[in-house]
């Protein structure tokens, strides 16, 4: 069984999710109708409805590769099939951005990919689970605070990007260089068996990925036309799963420090 230690498992989780990357300024799209308010409201109940969608059935699929042993067998794989395994990942991201205005097809692929995120994603919850009772905390509990803060706070981001009257497609240019340090920085995490390195990434994460769900929010509601709503779920979903991970990998590593060995 892998031992829930924070160094050995952060350093090789170089799968930490950074890539996530704006497609473009809010002038890449034609202007979003806005006159109709009443289906401008239903278009993003649908955005919401399908993004939440996409994170049950992420859930869904990390549960599957828990309880079947999946994910803690991953975590004795070497590096080349994790590595591979996140090319894979990334590639189907690529994948169903390419596809996202096509009827039908984005939605097959949106579930596909959130099935396979849950996937990807359940060596970290095996993780967290682990590590809550090896601290003699329920296996949920550290899933649950970490779930319960990326709500809140995405709810609470969003709702500021909506009411607020700042512009942030000025963010463009900042988040595409941070995702590009974050992910060098995430590379490098293999090689250097720092606590305070990994917590200094996680930090990083949040503040980019909340910067991304301030930019995108308001990208989808500016922007997106009334019949692209599934496109911008997949937008808001990539940043909420993000938000989670690192939010996750801080409670974790605060956590550790409680862990009696």
């Amino acid at each position: 069984m892998p031992d829930p230690n924070p160094r050995t498992f952060f350093r090789s989780q170089a799968d930490g999710m950074s890539q996530r990357f704006p497609e473009g300024d809010f002038g890449d799209i034609a202007a979003a109708p806005m006159a109709n308010a009443g289906s401008r409201l239903a278009f993003l109940r649908r955005v919401y409805g399908w993004m939440f969608a996409a994170v049950v059935a992420t859930i869904f699929g990390a549960g599957i590769a828990v309880k079947s042993g999946a994910a803690e067998a991953m975590l004795t794989w070497s590096f080349l099939p994790r590595l591979l395994l996140v090319f894979a990942w990334i590639g189907a991201m690529f994948l169903v951005q390419k596809v996202r205005h096509i009827p039908t097809v984005n939605v097959v692929a949106f579930a596909g990919y959130s099935l396979l995120t849950g996937f990807v994603l359940s060596t970290l919850i095996w993780f967290a689970m682990a590590l809550a009772h090896a601290n003699g905390e329920g296996g949920a509990t550290y899933l649950l605070q970490a779930g319960g803060l990326t709500l809140v706070s995405f709810g609470s981001i969003s709702a500021y990007a909506f009411f607020t009257k700042r512009d942030f497609s000025f963010l463009r240019g900042f988040l595409m260089v941070g995702s590009i340090v974050l992910l060098g920085a995430l590379l490098i995490g293999f090689f250097v068996e720092s606590t305070a390195y990994q917590l200094a990434i996680s930090v990083a994460g949040v503040l980019l990925f909340s910067g991304f769900i301030l930019f995108d929010t308001q990208k989808v509601l500016k922007t997106y036309p009334d019949n692209e709503h599934v496109a911008g779920a997949m937008t808001l979903y990539l940043d909420f799963i993000n938000l989670f991970i690192y939010i996750l990998r801080i409670i974790l590593i605060i956590a550790s420090g409680g862990r009696r060995d």
